[in-house]
């Protein structure tokens, strides 16, 4: 039986997203001990997970669209490289927070956004019919990473010191990525291939290159703009919930423990929404299946307005994340879809901007309005509003494309 080798394309993806991310997100692990080994206090020591999350937010604008010009293959490594090398020196600079921030900030962010953006790109550019559930497939790396890394981080560092175990993360993610790395072709025909693996015409002696705007045309186009809001918006609730789920359940009498479980379950609804709806929106269509989760968005969060037990804050985590997973594996196909892919990572990259704006409003937004009203009512209440606005954003993208306009 042959597979396509688009699949390995994404199976490689996933694992590099899980690697990435979970390296990213291992930070939690790491810091009660960095607080310790530097003295310094609970702000110092998150700067650094806040100053990386940023970097690698920008860096994606710049990876995009070096990958476009040059081998997506070698923009990876050279991502793989700079994440492996930021663990490793980090873990050996003991007497400066302002050291080990240069070195964990500046190489990890760097690291993770060579990686990323290139990487998704180079699934929807090997699939069209498929495009929906082979990025679902592939995205779900980043969920998985996130929940297996700062696990890893934890157990390993119950035999070794946080400095070992930042060294045993640099040797795993150099071997286990750049690996991954060489499996991975950014585009079909560089494999003689059309997408969804149909092969050239015989005696064909070039295939057609791939359509599609460049990022200039891109950004002039009203699509765009209305394409960057929905993201923006849509993602606002899902920091919000990450950051805020544990204190609403504390507030209203629950354990510690069934906080974090909370955040996990989000996590895991994450990982399921990536990996079963996105295949959907092969059959609805990226854009209609897109609309559809980001107004459950704004549902769901009227069921958070009204859970106090544990079981309806459950019930809510599991279809919140899920459903934002659905959003997370359809936004670079939707992409894919009305931009065209000679220059997707370039434009998802400057696209994905909007989501490092809402990792940093969502959470900040949520806490200054609980802090203001003494209640998490009215920040629900926005999150909700901002899943409507998103919704409405969508519907106005989707108008240019039934009018044939960008």
């Amino acid at each position: 039986m042959n597979i396509f080798p688009g699949w390995y394309v994404v199976g490689a993806t996933h694992v590099l997203l899980a690697l990435i991310f979970g390296a990213a997100y291992s930070f939690g692990a790491f810091f009660a001990s960095i607080q310790e080994g530097f003295g310094v206090g609970s702000s110092s020591a998150a700067s650094v997970f806040s100053f990386t999350a940023l970097i690698y937010y920008v860096v994606g604008v710049f990876s995009g669209s070096l990958a476009d010009r040059i081998s997506t293959r070698r923009v990876i490594a050279m991502g793989i490289v700079s994440l492996a090398l930021g663990f490793a020196i980090a873990s050996v600079v003991t007497d400066s927070l302002a050291g080990f921030l240069v070195a964990f900030c500046s190489l990890v962010g760097l690291g993770v956004g060579l990686v990323y953006v290139p990487a998704v790109t180079a699934v929807q550019r090997w699939f069209v019919r498929h495009r929906s559930r082979a990025s679902g497939l592939a995205l779900a790396g980043t969920g998985l990473g996130t929940f297996i890394g700062p696990v890893v981080a934890g157990l390993l560092m119950e035999h070794m010191s946080w400095q070992a175990t930042m060294r045993c993360f640099a040797l795993a993610i150099a071997v286990v990525g750049l690996a991954m790395a060489m499996l991975l072709k950014g585009r079909p025909e560089e494999a003689g291939l059309y997408p969804d693996g149909a092969p050239a015409a015989p005696g064909a002696a070039h295939l057609p290159p791939p359509s599609g705007l460049s990022l200039a045309q891109a950004v002039r186009g009203g699509r765009f703009w209305w394409y960057f809001g929905a993201i923006l918006l849509g993602s606002v609730g899902l920091f919000a919930a990450l950051v805020h789920i544990h204190p609403y359940a504390r507030q209203h009498g629950l354990s510690s423990t069934a906080g974090n479980l909370l955040i996990g379950l989000v996590g895991a609804g994450n990982i399921l929404g990536r990996l079963l709806l996105g295949g959907l929106g092969d059959r609805l269509g990226p854009g209609r299946l897109l609309m559809c989760l980001t107004l459950m968005l704004a549902l769901l969060n009227g069921v958070w307005l009204g859970a106090t037990s544990f079981p309806a804050l459950a019930l809510f985590a599991v279809l919140f994340g899920a459903a934002n997973g659905g959003c997370i594996s359809l936004y670079p196909a939707l992409a894919a879809t009305w931009f065209g892919t000679v220059n997707l990572g370039a434009i998802l990259g400057a696209l994905y901007v909007a989501v490092g704006i809402a990792a940093m409003a969502g959470g900040s937004l949520a806490g200054w309005l609980f802090d203001a009203y003494g209640s998490y009512s009215v920040a629900i209440a926005v999150s909700a509003g901002c899943a409507l606005l998103s919704t409405a954003c969508i519907a106005r993208a989707r108008r240019h494309e039934k009018s044939g306009s960008d």
